[in-house]
């Protein structure tokens, strides 16, 4: 108890009420007569982290009483996370940095296992991932055209979805947002975003490291430190380290490949010259030298090598060619393995002005990948590819977010974007021994977007607010100098006269230089009712655009370098965020149905005629190409769930259904094609009707986790148990009404872990089996290599255990 006089009161409601933000809670503050109590005052804090409404699950009081008055201060702590994002009107998936580590995310490939309706892939067994989010996605291996999935890094969108693999550690937040985007921010897209958010500087001195070893020698290492240099200048320093981890291996030789070796690094710099300045500076960089991800043959093709299907479905196989290493500068006894390098810093800034806050986000980044691959999992050579990229990206984003107008009823956000991107490429193929040559497809792709957006939103009433938003792109792209060569190493006797009798010589083919140019307007309007402080109804119509591009896997023939179109979706939308039995039950749901145009997607495109006449358009022939679907249809429904239902017990559990049919799609049938060719020794296009096929995607994607947390054990330390899953139903690869290989089986995960520390949890200890059941699932089918289907694996079970020191 301390006593002061009355005069202080305004001074002791300050304090109260800055104590009491430093909890993240609600502040009340009463004054009071030594005789009488005056009414209560209340006061809402935003929290440091996640400003939120007031909520009553844990509290914290104080009391300073003098003669003539008291103060009194109550903090609320949520459990249920991310409070303030429950007033937003999307249906957004948002995690924690604790939920990413309780259930093993480490990368941006694993995602896919805990948000409704997400897919994530690796592109040909490559470190690209592709992202499809309520079935709106793109395959691209050659990572040279934009994304119908933005993942943003520390507010910087990533165009290239190669450039965000390496930078999942030392993480903040992950917010994955679906439907048309950038009405707010960055670029605007058909599918959505993903968006990382890396941890900050603090003000004081922090540091930790954590330690995770499992079965088959895997380990992760995860450092910070971050404090204070100065009172208004702040650092925080971050490192990652893998190794290990191969689960599968040569079906012929026993060796093992997969293991895991990156390092990566993220520094940051956050300086407040003055009170309505702060200046953020983050640098990242990152090595990967990790084995690739080898699959496992479903069919082979070839009478040559006649491989069957593999029993296990971690066996692979590889046999590098000595002239093919020779030809791309690698060492001869290479194992299928990546050697990327990818760096980047942004520099973001933000003013106060009197009218809005002013934001400014410069950003430079670059990637050089160098990666092989054995795409036929055979000794056979006719699948072995080595991709040589180097891509880097300038962008600029200026905004302004506008402070209220009209008493508070008008909300307003305006801001300009610019990128700067060129990409080269080189995709090499060994195919010695299917045609007699090595081939090299290079392509140099310089490309600018120009985006202008803004959002303006009006209060109704009290509870009802309207927001409109409008943002306008133009992007344009070349590809230049796109050029195919052939390397004849030992010609057969109908290749000698090419070579003129040398032992080996080469051939290229130059196409011209291309040009594609997208310039359209996407949009957005929402209704939202805010009913009660915990209830939120909302319902929102939106356009959203994806830039053309162009094919660059193979380029053979000048039919593949013609750009395709950019797609773009109408997208509709109903949610409701609940709350209920004092902040211990959250259930959200969102029903939507995307209208699609244009969906750009891998396909095959014919040259008609004699292949020993060349066309003006090329040589006869099926060739792969980007070809856009005029008309598709998606819905479905998405489902969250957090409750806690009693103190220590902590449920979540995520739903999502999608359904997707083509209704207009006619397609070139190859198998017809070939057949007919092999009558009448002419390619001539045959059409297939895909119109009603289903789009392939899983129906179905469960997710949920039950943690629980003992009261105190030896009065100081507690114990954490918790248990999580995943299930995902079948999915569709490469073809419409697929079946056989063209399928992914239907595939339930489950995982564990029991987590022993102290009550100020500066330490921990923690055993976790992954894969716990040690289900055999397929993540991918089939990877297309010449002569033969291949599919990816999952990984079995992972037996570890983590422990970590955060002082």
């Amino acid at each position: 108890m301390v006593r002061v006089s009355s005069l202080h009161l305004k001074k002791s409601l300050s304090v109260a009420t800055a104590l009491c933000a430093l909890h993240g809670g609600a502040v009340r503050a009463a004054s009071a007569t030594h005789k009488k109590a005056a009414p209560h005052v209340n006061v809402g804090t935003a929290a440091v982290a996640q400003p939120a409404k007031p909520a009553t699950l844990r509290k914290r009081q104080s009391m300073v009483r003098t003669d003539t008055e008291a103060v009194s201060v109550v903090a609320r702590h949520r459990v249920l996370k991310f409070s303030a994002q429950q007033h937003e009107a999307n249906s957004a998936t948002y995690l924690d940095q604790e939920v990413l580590t309780q259930r093993h995310i480490n990368s941006v490939m694993d995602l896919g296992r805990i948000v409704p309706n997400l897919t994530v892939q690796t592109e040909g067994g490559s470190n690209a991932p592709s992202y499809y989010l309520r079935g709106i996605g793109l395959q691209d291996y050659t990572q040279n055209n934009m994304p119908s999935v933005l993942t943003y890094f520390d507010d910087v969108a990533y165009p290239i979805s190669s450039m965000s693999s390496g930078q999942m550690f030392d993480v903040q937040s992950v917010a994955a947002d679906p439907g048309p985007v950038g009405f707010t921010h960055g670029l605007s897209d058909t599918g959505g975003e993903v968006r990382i958010e890396s941890r900050a500087p603090t003000k004081e001195l922090h540091y930790g490291i954590t330690e995770d070893l499992a079965t088959r020698d895997r380990s992760k290492t995860t450092l910070y430190v971050s404090g204070p240099i100065t009172s208004n200048l702040q650092y925080r320093i971050s490192a990652l380290n893998m190794e290990g981890g191969a689960f599968r291996f040569n079906r012929v030789t026993g060796q093992k490949l997969g293991n895991a070796n990156m390092g990566a690094i993220r520094g940051r710099l956050a300086w407040q010259p003055d009170e309505k300045t702060n200046i953020d500076l983050i640098s990242n960089w990152s090595l990967d030298r990790s084995d690739a991800t080898g699959a496992f043959v479903l069919q082979d093709f070839s009478t040559l090598s006649n491989a069957p299907r593999d029993q296990n479905i971690y066996a692979t196989g590889w046999s590098l060619n000595p002239q093919y290493a020779k030809l791309i500068g690698i060492n001869p006894k290479s194992i299928p393995s990546n050697n990327d390098v990818t760096w980047g810093i942004t520099l973001k800034a933000s003013r106060e002005l009197n009218f809005a806050k002013l934001v400014s986000i410069s950003n430079f980044s670059q990637q050089q990948r160098h990666e092989y691959v054995d795409r036929d999992a055979l000794a056979f050579r006719s699948g072995d590819t080595y991709f040589a990229g180097n891509t880097n990206v300038f962008s600029q984003e200026i905004r302004l977010e506008g402070k209220p107008l009209l008493n508070g009823r008008f909300h307003w956000t305006t801001g300009l974007y610019y990128n700067r991107v060129r990409a080269f490429g080189a995709n090499w193929f060994d195919l010695t021994d299917y045609v007699g040559y090595f081939r090299d497809s290079l392509h140099n792709q310089p490309q600018e977007n120009f985006s202008q957006y803004a959002t303006l939103g009006y209060d109704l009433t009290r509870k009802l607010k309207f927001t409109f938003g409008l943002t306008h792109q133009s992007d344009e792209r070349q590809l230049v100098g796109d050029a195919v060569k052939q390397y004849y190493m030992q010609p057969s006797t109908t290749q000698a006269a090419r070579c003129n009798g040398a032992a080996t010589c080469m051939s290229e083919t130059s196409f011209g230089t291309r040009g594609a140019l997208t310039n359209q307007f996407s949009g957005k309007a929402a209704l939202a009712w805010q009913a009660t402080d915990n209830i939120l109804a909302y319902a929102s119509i939106s356009r959203g655009v994806k830039p053309g591009g162009f094919t660059t896997n193979t380029t053979v023939s000048d039919v593949q370098i013609k750009p395709f179109k950019p797609e773009w979706v109408l997208a509709y939308e109903i949610g409701l965020k609940t709350e209920f039995f004092n902040h211990r039950l959250r259930l959200n749901t969102a029903m939507f149905y995307d209208d699609y145009h244009d969906k750009q997607m891998l396909g095959t495109v014919v040259i008609s005629g004699n292949p020993n006449v060349a066309t003006s358009s090329g040589t006869p022939g099926t060739y792969g190409s980007y070809v856009n679907i005029p008309h598709s249809k998606i819905w479905g429904t998405e489902f969250t769930v957090d409750a806690n239902p009693f103190p220590g017990l902590t449920l979540t559990q995520t739903f999502g259904y999608l359904r997707g049919k083509y209704t207009d799609y006619q397609q070139v049938n190859s198998a017809a094609v070939s057949a007919n060719y092999k009558l009448t020794g002419v390619y001539s296009p045959v059409y297939s009707s895909y119109d009603g096929a289903d789009m392939g995607m899983p129906k179905l994607t469960l997710s949920g986790m039950a943690s629980y947390d003992t009261r105190p054990v030896f009065k100081k330390y507690k114990l954490n148990f918790a248990v999580d899953y995943s299930y995902r139903t079948q999915q569709d690869s490469l073809q419409p009404r697929g079946s056989g290989v063209y399928v992914v089986p239907s595939y339930f995960l489950m995982g564990a872990s029991v987590t022993f520390k102290p009550i100020n949890s500066k330490w921990f200890v923690t055993a976790y089996a992954e894969n716990l059941t040690n289900r055999h699932y397929i993540l991918v089918v089939p990877v297309a290599a010449t002569t033969a289907l291949t599919g990816i694996s999952g990984s079995p079970r992972f037996v570890g255990g983590r422990f970590g020191f955060d002082f």
